[in-house]
């Protein structure tokens, strides 16, 4: 069964980068899966502009749409251009959307993939969110301007919990694939009772894979720091890690590991709750 990778693309307030494209088919290129890239337009009227302050709703929505249209040509191009050269499958679909309704979209969009691909900036991070916590599939993240590399090493930011067990079921396509498997188990004290991170351990070993157990204290630098800056040091080509999230005001509010890795994210991440 040949895996199937999403890549929502943005056109409005801000366009998606053509990192993120290049990104997405090469993440895609090496695990031998194909891509399709949700691309939004701005097809209605923009909500939040009925001040009667403005009077010129119909020239704001002219540019809107306009600005949307020509992010669509250069994303929709880069695609099939990056896609030819790496020799994958790409397709394109394209939705009409007024502004508030992108991220439940995207959303239900996502739920028919094995994962989607995102690039975490200011403007991403509230869709970053949404798909993490509402789409139920694992969501790669890349930093702004990364390069994807083959990924070979695969750490994982231990801590034995339900949200870790989703990403690591979403990521065993990199598991499997994997030259070598770190578990990294990041404590503020004394590491104390491992006897589950050494059971899961056992299991991966089990199942023929090249497996290291890192127990590290935090030093005082806050957890999601250490997680990458431990994962990077060891030479890591993906970080899985589960996401919390603690209350629903308006948006999701995230846990304070999950929000610092998303805010920021210095390596390739993949995150599921």
């Amino acid at each position: 069964m040949k895996p199937q990778f999403h890549v929502p693309l943005i056109t409005y307030p801000d366009t998606s980068s053509l990192s993120l494209v290049q990104n997405a088919v090469d993440f895609a290129r090496h695990q031998k899966a194909d891509l399709t890239a949700s691309i939004m337009q701005i097809g209605m009227p923009l909500a939040g502009q009925t001040s009667p302050w403005i009077d010129d709703i119909e020239r704001l929505n002219s540019e809107a749409k306009r600005f949307s249209q020509d992010g669509y040509v250069a994303l929709s191009e880069a695609l099939y251009e990056y896609a030819r050269e790496a020799d994958i499958r790409a397709l394109i679909q394209t939705f009409e959307v007024s502004e508030p309704l992108v991220p439940a979209r995207f959303t239900e969009i996502s739920r028919a993939y094995d994962l989607s691909i995102m690039e975490v900036s200011e403007t991403t991070i509230p869709l970053v969110e949404r798909l993490v916590f509402d789409s139920g599939r694992p969501l790669a993240l890349f930093p702004a301007n990364h390069v994807c590399n083959r990924i070979d090493t695969v750490a994982i930011a231990w801590d034995g919990s339900a949200p870790l067990s989703a990403a690591l079921t979403g990521a065993r396509l990199f598991l499997e694939s994997a030259s070598k498997i770190i578990l990294i188990s990041i404590t503020e004290t004394d590491p104390t009772n491992g006897k589950a991170l050494d059971r899961y351990a056992g299991v991966l070993r089990n199942s023929g894979l090249n497996v290291e157990v890192v127990v590290a204290r935090a030093n005082g630098e806050r957890v999601a720091v250490a997680i990458q800056s431990t994962a990077r040091a060891l030479h890591a080509d993906l970080l899985v890690a589960g996401a919390y999230g603690h209350s629903r005001i308006r948006e999701y509010v995230l846990g304070g590991v999950t929000r610092s890795l998303l805010t920021e994210l210095e390596m390739p991440i993949l995150v599921a709750h």
